[in-house]
C-alpha cells in the first residue's frame, strides 16, 4: 500500500509540473530577420529556422532538454540575426518549478548581439550558474531575443528586455526548453575521474594539509584509501591573492616523493595543464614520529580570472622515478603502477579582497560612486580620466562594460555588484554596488 501511494504521489507531482503554464512576452514587429538560429547548452544544440516570412516569434522545444547539477556552471551559446538594431539575450530557467521566472537567480544576461543578417549572426557566449538550491526534476527554461534600438546610437545602453514575459518587446524570438535538475546523488569522486586506472598500488599516506588558515590531519597507519574524500573541508580564498601550503606524509625513505595540487578553477570537471601547482618533494626530516616521513612547503596563487565559487582541490602525493619499473610520475588522475595517495578537498574562490586590491591607496581616494545603494544608476567621480568600467556579479559573470560616468543600472536584479574602473594613467579600482 505505501508503494502504490509513492507512486501516486509521484505521478500527481510530475502531472502538476507538466501543467504549468508560463506567460509569454510580446513583440510590436514579429520575428523576421530577428529569429534566434541556434542554442548550445549541454546536450541541447538546436539550430532553428531563419527563412524570412516564416519564423515564428515563439518556438516550443520543451521536447529537448539537458541535465543539469546544482551548485554547477555551465557554458551556453546563442546565435542569431539582428536585421538593424543590436540585439539582447536573456536565458530564464525556472529553477524552484513555481510556473515562472521571477525569483533570484533565475534570469541570466548572456549579452548583446550586433547586427547582422541570417547568413552572417553573429555569436555570444555565457554562464548560467546553477543555484545549490535548485529543485531536482524537470523545470523550464527561456531564450529570449530582442532588437534594442537604444544600442544603435549607444553601446552602453541598458538591456532591453525587463522579464521573461516582457509585453513591450521590440521585434526578436521566444525559445523554451527543458532543463533536468538531477541534484548531487553521484558517486565520489564524479565527475573527476579517481584512481580506475591505477593497476599497482601501494599507498603512501599524506598525514597533514595546511592550506588557506585550515589544517587537516589524516591517518598514516597503512589503511587508508587511495584516494579520500575530504570534500567537505573547504578552502576559502580570493582570486589574486597567493597561500602558502605545506604538506606533510609518508616517504618511504625515498627522495623523489613529490607534492602537487591540482584546481579546477575553469570548473569544467578536469583538471587541466594550467592548473597545477608543484610544491617539491618531501624531505625526509621525519616529522612523524615512527613512519619515515618528510614534509614540503609551497604557494598557490588564485589567478584572477577563476571562476568564482566552490570548485575541486585535489592533492596529490606520489614517488617519482624513471627506471626499470617503468615511468612514475604524479599526475592529477593517478593511473599505472602508482605509490602514494590522493586527497580531495573543496576550495571556495571569492572576489578580490576590496582591502588587498591592486589599486594604491591614492587612487582609491579619488573615485567615488554614489548614489551607493542605488535603485536605477551610478555616478563615477574621479580625479583620473576613466579608460572603462566593467560591472561583475559575485558569481564573476561580467554584466556590463562601458565607459561613461554614468552607469545605468536599471536592468540589474537587486543585490550586490563589483565594479571594476580603469583609469587613463593604468590604476585599477574596485568597489561594491548595491543595487536596490
Amino acid at each position: 500500500m505505501k508503494k502504490i501511494t509513492t507512486l501516486s504521489g509521484i505521478v500527481l507531482c510530475t502531472l502538476a509540473n507538466a501543467q504549468l503554464q508560463y506567460c509569454m512576452p510580446v513583440f510590436q514587429y514579429g520575428a523576421d530577420s530577428n529569429m534566434i538560429s541556434n542554442v548550445t547548452f549541454g546536450n541541447i544544440n538546436n539550430s532553428s529556422p531563419v527563412q524570412s516570412g516564416n519564423a515564428q516569434m515563439y518556438e516550443n522545444f520543451t521536447s529537448m532538454s539537458t541535465d543539469l547539477q546544482p551548485g554547477n556552471n555551465y557554458n551556453i551559446s546563442v546565435t542569431g540575426p539582428s536585421s538593424t538594431f543590436p540585439s539582447d539575450v536573456v536565458v530564464f530557467i525556472d529553477f524552484n518549478q513555481n510556473g515562472n521566472f521571477d525569483d533570484a537567480g533565475e534570469s541570466f544576461y548572456i549579452g548583446r548581439l550586433e547586427a547582422a543578417n541570417p547568413a552572417n549572426a553573429f555569436t555570444i557566449n555565457n554562464i548560467i550558474v546553477v543555484p545549490a538550491t535548485a529543485a531536482n526534476g524537470s523545470t523550464r527554461m527561456r531564450v529570449l531575443k530582442n532588437t534594442n534600438v537604444q544600442a544603435y546610437s549607444d553601446p552602453n545602453a541598458p538591456n532591453s528586455i525587463s522579464s521573461a514575459c516582457d509585453s513591450g518587446l521590440r521585434a526578436g524570438q521566444t525559445e523554451d526548453y527543458t532543463v533536468n535538475i538531477v541534484g548531487n546523488a553521484v558517486n565520489f569522486p564524479a565527475p573527476y575521474c579517481g584512481a580506475e586506472n591505477v593497476t599497482s598500488l601501494t599507498v603512501s599516506e599524506i598525514s597533514k594539509v595546511e592550506f588557506a588558515g585550515t589544517i587537516k590531519n589524516s591517518a598514516i597507519d597503512g589503511n587508508s584509501d587511495v584516494l579520500e574524500n575530504f570534500t567537505g573541508t573547504v578552502f576559502t580564498v580570493n582570486r589574486g591573492n597567493t597561500y602558502p601550503i605545506t604538506v606533510t606524509g609518508g616517504t618511504h625513505g625515498q627522495n623523489t616523493v613529490s607534492a602537487y595540487t591540482y584546481i579546477d578553477f575553469n570548473h569544467n570537471n578536469q583538471f587541466d595543464a594550467d592548473e597545477r601547482f608543484n610544491l617539491g618533494y618531501l624531505d625526509n626530516s621525519n616529522p612523524v614520529p615512527a613512519p619515515e616521513s618528510g614534509i614540503t612547503s609551497g604557494s598557490i596563487t588564485i589567478p584572477a580570472g577563476a571562476q568564482l565559487g566552490e570548485t575541486r582541490f585535489r592533492l596529490v602525493k606520489a614517488y617519482e622515478s624513471d627506471s626499470w619499473m617503468g615511468t612514475l610520475e604524479n599526475l592529477p588522475c593517478p593511473s599505472g603502477w602508482f605509490i602514494g595517495q590522493a586527497e580531495d578537498y573543496t576550495i571556495n574562490i571569492q572576489p578580490e579582497s576590496l582591502s588587498t586590491m591592486e589599486v594604491s591607496k591614492d587612487a582609491s581616494a579619488h573615485v567615488k560612486i554614489y548614489p551607493n545603494p542605488t535603485a536605477d544608476s551610478v555616478t563615477i567621480r574621479m580625479k583620473e580620466g576613466l579608460e572603462k568600467y566593467e560591472i561583475y556579479n559575485m558569481s564573476g559573470q561580467k554584466m556590463l562594460e562601458g565607459n561613461s560616468m554614468t552607469v545605468s543600472m536599471n536592468h540589474f536584479v537587486p543585490g550586490t555588484y563589483l565594479i571594476k574602473i580603469l583609469t587613463k594613467n593604468q590604476k585599477t579600482v574596485t568597489e561594491k554596488i548595491i543595487k536596490k
